[in-house]
C-alpha cells in the first residue's frame, strides 16, 4: 500500500502479506505497555505495533518477530528510520520455536494474530499465511504465552473478531490464563461489535473480574468519536 506517516515514525508495508490497518493501530494504542521489561511483537508484519510500543515505553527491550523474510525487511527499514532503532530488535523466524532467550520479566507478548478461517484461501501465499493463521493463530498465541509466562505481571495483549469471544475465553481457560481487560470495538452505534481487544495473564487466586468496556470508532453521524481520537491521537497525524 505504501508508506504511512505517524507523528513520530513512518511505516512502509510494501512487502508485508497483511497491510497496515485499523486493527494494528487499535491494539498498539490500547494495550497497556508501561512497566514491562520485555515486549515481544509476535508476527510483527511491518513493525507498526513494535514501534508504537517503543514510543509508549522508553525502557523496554522490544523484539519484533515474523516468519516472513520480506515482512522482516520492511520492519528493519522502519525501525532503522525510527527514533528507537537501538531498542527494537527484528528477528526473522517462527516464534513458536524461536522465542527470545534470556527474556527479562515482566514480559508483554503483543500480537495482531491471523484469525480468518474461511475455506477460501488467498492465492497469494504470504497474504494467506497472514490472514488465515495456518501456522500461527490465536490458539497458538495463547499456548505460547502460557508456556513463557512465569510472573503474575506477565501479560498477553491481542485483537480478534468479537464472534470468537467464547472460543477465546475457552482457550484462555485451557491454558490457565485469565482475561484481565477486554474492550469491544464497534464501527458505529447500531452495529454489532466487530473486534475485541484482550489483555490476559496467569490465573491467580483472588484476581479481580475482567474489566470490560466498549469503544465506538464513529458516531451515528459517521463522525470519528472523541474516544477513538483520544486513543489514537499520540500516533495519527493531526488533520
Amino acid at each position: 500500500m505504501g508508506v504511512f506517516h505517524f507523528k513520530q515514525f513512518s511505516v512502509d508495508d510494501s512487502h508485508c502479506g497483511m497491510k497496515t490497518g485499523t486493527d494494528a493501530v487499535l491494539l498498539g494504542a490500547w494495550a497497556e505497555v508501561k512497566g514491562f521489561k520485555t515486549i515481544v511483537d509476535a508476527g510483527c508484519g511491518s513493525g507498526i505495533i513494535a514501534l508504537m510500543a517503543a514510543q509508549r515505553n522508553s525502557e523496554a527491550r522490544i523484539i519484533a518477530i515474523d516468519i516472513n523474510a520480506e515482512a522482516c525487511k520492511d520492519t528493519q527499514i522502519n525501525v532503522a528510520a525510527s527514533p528507537w532503532s537501538e531498542r527494537v530488535e527484528v528477528v526473522e523466524g517462527d516464534i513458536l520455536s524461536l522465542f527470545p532467550a534470556a527474556t527479562a520479566h515482566p514480559l508483554l507478548i503483543i500480537s495482531n494474530p491471523p484469525f480468518f478461517n474461511e475455506a477460501l484461501r488467498s492465492p497469494d501465499r504470504d497474504r494467506a499465511l497472514a490472514r488465515h493463521g495456518e501456522e500461527f493463530g490465536v490458539g497458538s498465541l495463547i499456548s505460547l504465552a502460557a508456556a513463557k509466562f512465569d510472573s503474575p505481571a506477565d501479560s498477553l495483549a491481542f485483537i480478534a473478531p468479537t464472534e470468537r469471544n467464547d472460543e477465546i475465553e475457552f482457550l484462555l481457560s485451557l491454558s490457565r490464563l485469565s482475561p484481565t481487560r477486554k474492550t469491544l470495538i464497534y464501527s458505529r452505534p447500531g452495529k454489532a461489535s466487530i473486534r475485541t481487544l484482550w489483555h490476559a495473564s496467569l490465573e491467580r487466586p483472588g484476581i479481580e473480574a475482567t474489566r470490560t468496556d466498549t469503544l465506538y470508532i464513529r458516531n451515528a453521524d459517521n463522525e470519528i468519536t472523541p474516544e477513538y481520537m483520544a486513543l489514537t491521537s499520540p500516533f495519527y497525524l493531526d488533520k
